[in-house]
C-alpha cells in the first residue's frame, strides 16, 4: 500500500526527503548508498535540502552515488549521445551543477555520479545491479501526462532503460521543467530513461514528489489509483517497494480539500 503525507509547503517535504538519504548514508551496511533523482524543478527542494543539512552537519559523503533517470539525446551520424552537459537543459549537466560541486568539499566522486548512456542504455541497470540496487529513488510526475522519467504515456511496465521518442505532451511539460526554453521546438525530440521496469526491480524505497498548483493533476491522478495505469507512466510508484508519495498542501488541495498530515491512498 502506498503512503501519501501532505507537507505544508515544498520546503518541508525537501528537508524530508534529505532525512531520509542521510538517515540512509548513515545507517548503510554496504561500502556505497544510491539515490537517483530527476532533473528540474520538482527535485530542487530536495537538492536545496540536502547539500544545506549535509554542509549544516559536516557529513561525509564520499560513500554517496547519484543516479540520473534520463537525459536528452541528439542522433548523430555514429548513432545517439546525450546533449552537451554544458546546456542548461542537460540533465547530467543539472546534476553536475546542483549535486557533485556543491558537495565536492564533502567528499562526492564525481566518478559516482551515472546517468544512462544512449549507446548502451542497459549499462546503467548492469551497473546499479553490481553496486547492490538503489538503495532511494525519488520520482517525479509530468504535470499533464504523469511521464515519469522520459516515459509517456502508453509505456507499459516492463519497458527497460532504452531510447525513446518523446511525445508532444512531454516536451510540452518540460517547457515548464526548464522554463529557459520558451518554444516547444527548442526542447528536444529525443532522450534516454530508465524505464518503469527499472524502478519495480531495481529500486529498495521510492518516493514520489509533487509540489505547487501546476501538479495537482498529477497529484489527483496518483490518488487515484493503486495500481500501474500506462497511461499515466507515474502510477509506477504503487508498484515499487517501499512507495511513498509526499506531496505539498498545494498539490493535494484539489483532491484533498481538508489534507492532513498523513494519508493512505
Amino acid at each position: 500500500m502506498t503512503t501519501t503525507t501532505v507537507f505544508d509547503t515544498p520546503a518541508g517535504l525537501g528537508r524530508d526527503v534529505a532525512d531520509t538519504i542521510l538517515a540512509g548514508l548513515a545507517g548503510r551496511t554496504g561500502d556505497h548508498y544510491l539515490v537517483g533523482f530527476p532533473a528540474g524543478r520538482s527535485a530542487v527542494p530536495v537538492v536545496e535540502a540536502l547539500v544545506e543539512q549535509a554542509h549544516q552537519r559536516g557529513v561525509d559523503v564520499s560513500a554517496l552515488w547519484v543516479v540520473m533517470m534520463d537525459d536528452y539525446v541528439e542522433e548523430t551520424p555514429g548513432g545517439y549521445r546525450r546533449i552537451d552537459p554544458g546546456l542548461q537543459h542537460s540533465c547530467l549537466g543539472w546534476a553536475v551543477r546542483g549535486i557533485v560541486e556543491p558537495l565536492a568539499d564533502l567528499g562526492f566522486d564525481p566518478s559516482h555520479l551515472l546517468a544512462p548512456d544512449p549507446d548502451d542504455p542497459t549499462g546503467i541497470t548492469v551497473t546499479i545491479r553490481d553496486l547492490g540496487g538503489i538503495d532511494l529513488f525519488v520520482l517525479a510526475s509530468g504535470q499533464s501526462d504523469g511521464h515519469v522519467a522520459l516515459n509517456g504515456p502508453g509505456t507499459e511496465l516492463d519497458a527497460p532503460t532504452r531510447v525513446v521518442g518523446l511525445s508532444e505532451s512531454t516536451r510540452t511539460d518540460n517547457l515548464s521543467t526548464f522554463p529557459h526554453l520558451t518554444r516547444l521546438d527548442q526542447v528536444p525530440r529525443l532522450g534516454v530513461t530508465l524505464g518503469p521496469a527499472d524502478f519495480v526491480t531495481l529500486c529498495r524505497s521510492v518516493r514520489m514528489i509533487v509540489w505547487g498548483r501546476h501538479k495537482q493533476l498529477a497529484f489527483s491522478r496518483l490518488w487515484a489509483t493503486d495500481d500501474y495505469d500506462p497511461d499515466w507512466p507515474a502510477t509506477v510508484v504503487h508498484r515499487c517497494q517501499d512507495p511513498v508519495i509526499l506531496a505539498d498542501r498545494t498539490a493535494a488541495a484539489s483532491s484533498l480539500p481538508n489534507p492532513c498530515d498523513q494519508a493512505t491512498s
